[in-house]
């Protein structure tokens, strides 16, 4: 695998968050709206702006696909750290990316229904709007078991690829990530997902930890000649 290659998947990272952000806000799901909406209220967000709304939802499923190389540049990388042609966190690394995609692909068709008949039954709408938020804020484990692995791998990495602070810093993002998987507890407050918790802080941490990740797998591309010997002594 190439180096242009290589920074080309790097690049992905950055890519789905240049493009998810700005589909949630051309959908009109930036600032969330409150899981206290009324099925009218919420049908009626659903039956204005349609055609921007349905425009928004196939940018937004264009970007989850992008996680699919990024992520398995990262599991690359891993591997390449443990130094083991079978590499258990490389393959979980693997795991969690396919979760992490399929975590927006399932809100996006949830939220595709919801527009796609505004005509309908309101209370039908509200249940497709809820079957939308509650996995794409509570869908945590996608983005928590990535960032454990990331942190394991340069914690016990036999090649240090990546800084130390860099496996903290995924550890740490872990944890807040975990915030989203209380929503479904509340429909108010810090962990509504809504709320400053388990939605907006999540929100910020998960689109640096993309930007962040995408850096550290750009820098660290080998040259071609070294990707060549690297590949050699895990394939002996």
């Amino acid at each position: 695998m190439t180096r242009e290659i290589q920074r080309t998947m790097a690049i992905c990272g950055a890519a789905f968050v240049l493009l998810l952000f700005p589909s949630i806000i051309m959908i009109g799901l930036l600032p969330p709206m409150s899981p206290l909406r009324t099925a009218d209220q919420v049908a009626q967000f659903w039956s204005t702006n349609t055609g921007l709304k349905r425009v928004g939802l196939v940018i937004m499923l264009a970007a989850a696909g992008l996680q699919a190389p990024f992520g398995a540049l990262m599991a690359v990388r891993i591997r390449q750290m443990e130094g083991s042609r079978y590499s258990a966190l490389a393959y979980t690394q693997l795991v969690g990316t396919g979760l992490a995609v399929v975590a927006i692909l399932m809100p996006t068709f949830a939220f595709a229904a919801a527009s796609y008949r505004p005509e309908r039954d309101p209370e039908i709408t509200q249940a497709l709007n809820d079957l939308g938020w509650l996995p794409f804020v509570m869908n945590w484990p996608a983005a928590t078991i990535q960032c454990l692995v990331i942190g394991f791998a340069i914690f016990g990495a036999k090649t240090m690829i990546w800084p130390r602070w860099l496996g903290y810093f995924n550890v740490w993002c872990a944890f807040i990530f975990a915030a989203g998987g209380l929503v479904v507890l509340f429909k108010d407050g810090v962990f509504a997902w809504n709320g400053l918790l388990a939605f907006w802080l999540v929100a910020v941490f998960f689109g640096v930890w993309f930007l962040v990740m995408s850096w550290q797998l750009w820098v660290t591309a080998p040259s071609d000649d070294e990707t060549h010997t690297a590949e050699g002594v895990l394939t002996s």
